[in-house]
């Protein structure tokens, strides 16, 4: 009789990690930390694709591309924009249609909201703060605009016939705010959150994205993979936020950062130490760097 225990199944193997920026992949004071870099580069030694997937812009995202010294595919703009690094052009582009544009601008109006509008790289990535009609917020602008560089001022009446519009941000009171976007949301377009700022404790600001309809971190990176001959099955995905949940959901693995809210945490297929522990080095060692081991002991 053969007692001889069977041979252990190996742990699946994803072919593609991807990972949020802020709150994920940076630590608290906005750095990659040298753990951190070094298991995404032991990831790309074993073949496994690597891809950041964030709600920021291309300009912003390209110094943390250049931090890690690596040409690696970008999802920006929450899905809306797919950026291949290594050839420095654009993919796929979203931009919100001509209605989606009026409807959002006019539930911003309704509850009193500002908005401001991000432009695809063809414009050079220009961010619009919308006039009037909306509401304009001086307290809020006076914080908000330093942060986000040079920015345009245009009415609503022309900032609707824009076509490569992104991202609307949409900010102001959390209850107003979400009176809106849950409108909005009814309506197909996504919405994601933010808030309250950190920055900002005096007042009690919140954004919300508004995208064109599907757009998502599971789409872009669904376009990406299946470029690769892949499928959403094979991701491993790691996030923080409400906009990572669409993602989150879809991956073969959703991973949340200790650091994540409880919603977040809640919706994931596991969950890590936050990113002021390196929780990206301990997602990145469990599921995607012991899996190959154990595969390649065992062939």
């Amino acid at each position: 009789m053969d007692e001889r225990a069977p041979n252990p199944r190996p742990a699946r193997r994803f072919r593609v990690v991807v990972l949020d920026i802020d709150g994920t992949l940076l630590d608290p004071s906005d750095v990659v930390r040298p753990t951190v870099h070094q298991a995404i580069l032991s990831c790309r030694m074993l073949g496994v694709e690597v891809a950041l997937a964030t709600g920021r812009r291309l300009r912003t995202t390209l110094p943390i591309v250049e931090q890690l010294g690596l040409p690696l595919p970008l999802v920006l703009y929450n899905g809306a924009l797919v950026w291949d690094t290594a050839h420095e052009a654009s993919l796929v582009e979203r931009p919100l249609a001509r209605r989606d544009l009026e409807r959002t601008l006019e539930e911003a109006e309704r509850e009193g909201l500002g908005a401001l509008v991000l432009r695809g790289p063809a414009s050079g990535e220009r961010l619009v703060l919308v006039g009037a009609p909306l509401a304009q917020l001086p307290e809020f602008e006076r914080q908000l605009l330093p942060r986000s560089g040079e920015v345009d001022r245009l009415p609503a009446a022309d900032v609707v016939h824009l076509d490569d519009v992104l991202t609307v941000d949409l900010f102001g009171p959390e209850r107003e705010l979400r009176r809106a976007t849950a409108r909005l949301a009814r309506a197909g377009l996504p919405i994601y959150h933010h808030g309250p700022f950190e920055w900002l404790p005096e007042l009690p600001r919140w954004v919300a994205n508004v995208h064109a309809p599907g757009v998502s971190k599971a789409s872009g990176v669904d376009f990406l993979v299946r470029r690769l001959g892949l499928e959403l099955a094979d991701v491993l995905a790691v996030g923080d936020g409400e906009n990572d949940l669409p993602l989150l959901r879809r991956a073969g693995l959703g991973v949340a950062m200790g650091n994540a809210p409880e919603h977040v945490r809640a919706q994931a297929g596991a969950v890590v130490r936050g990113h002021d522990e390196d929780g990206v080095v301990e997602a990145l060692e469990r599921f995607v760097l012991e899996p190959w081991r154990q595969a390649s002991a065992l062939a």
